[in-house]
C-alpha cells in the first residue's frame, strides 16, 4: 500500500511517475490531497482532478477527506469558528463530486469498503462541524469488522481520543506537514497538537503511521522536511 496525503492541489506528475514505479496493490490518499469541494476553490482544484484519475489507473484508489476538502479551519482556530457558527456541514457540489466519482477514485466518507479481505475505512475531519468532532459511531461500527482493519484518518490528533483504544489493526495520518520544521527528528508545530507535538511522522505502537505529506510552501518553509509518500509492506 502507498499512502498519499497533503497535496493540496499542487502540482504532481512527480507524485503519478513515483506510484507507476512503485505498482502498490492500494493507493489510499489520507486526505487535503484537494481543496474546498464546495465550488468555491474549483480553479485551484481543476488541473488536481488529473491525480485522482491517474492514481487510479495505477491501482485500487481509496480517498478519505481533510479539512481543506471542507473548507475547515485549523484546529486552533476551531474555538473561534464555533462562536461565529450555528453548525456546520460539508457542501459539496454535485459536479465536484461526480468529477471524483468519474476518476474510479474510491471516495471514503464515514464509510468502509472491504477488498481483498481488507476493510479499508474514511473518518471524515470534525473540524467543520459544530462540536469538532468526527464521526465516533462511524468508528465504533468499523471497529467491530471481523475483516483486518485500515482506516485513514486524517488529523493524527483524533488518534489517543478517538482510535487508539479500538480494535483496528492500522490507522494512517497526515495534516501535521512532518512538523514543518524538523530538529533533531521532531517537528516544531502542527494545527491542533501545538508546539513539538507527539504525532508528526513515522510508525507510532506499531498500528499508526503519520505522512509528512506532499505540500511544498514558501512562507513558512519545510526546513530539515522533505515531503514524501509512504509505503507499508504488509
Amino acid at each position: 500500500m502507498v499512502l498519499v496525503t497533503d497535496l493540496h492541489a499542487q502540482k504532481y506528475d512527480h507524485v503519478l511517475s513515483a506510484l507507476r514505479e512503485l505498482a502498490p496493490d492500494y493507493i489510499l490518499l489520507g486526505g487535503d490531497i484537494l481543496e474546498a469541494l464546495d465550488g468555491s476553490r474549483d480553479a485551484t482544484n481543476d488541473a488536481a482532478f488529473g491525480f485522482l484519475s491517474g492514481a487510479a489507473k495505477v491501482a485500487p484508489t481509496f480517498y478519505s477527506v481533510g479539512n481543506h476538502e471542507d473548507g475547515g479551519v485549523h484546529s486552533e482556530r476551531a474555538s473561534w469558528k464555533k462562536k461565529h457558527s450555528r453548525g456546520m456541514k460539508r457542501s459539496y457540489t454535485e459536479e465536484n463530486l461526480k468529477r471524483i466519482k468519474e476518476s474510479g477514485v474510491e471516495l471514503l466518507i464515514d464509510r468502509y469498503i472491504i477488498r481483498g479481505g481488507i476493510a479499508f475505512g474514511g473518518l471524515a475531519s470534525g473540524l467543520i462541524l459544530e462540536d469538532h468532532v468526527p464521526d465516533l459511531a462511524f468508528i465504533e461500527a468499523f471497529s467491530r469488522l471481523s475483516e483486518p482493519k485500515v482506516l485513514l484518518c486524517h488529523h493524527p490528533e483524533y488518534y489517543e481520543p478517538y482510535v487508539k483504544n479500538l480494535p483496528i489493526e492500522l490507522t494512517l495520518s497526515g495534516h501535521a506537514h512532518g512538523g514543518q520544521w524538523r530538529f533533531f527528528g521532531r517537528g516544531v508545530y502542527a494545527p491542533g497538537q501545538g508546539l513539538f507535538p507527539k504525532y508528526t511522522s513515522g510508525m507510532h505502537e506499531g498500528r499508526f503511521i503519520i505522512s509528512k505529506g506532499l505540500k511544498r510552501t514558501f512562507f513558512p518553509p519545510r526546513i530539515f522536511n522533505p515531503t514524501e509518500i509512504v509505503i507499508i509492506d504488509t
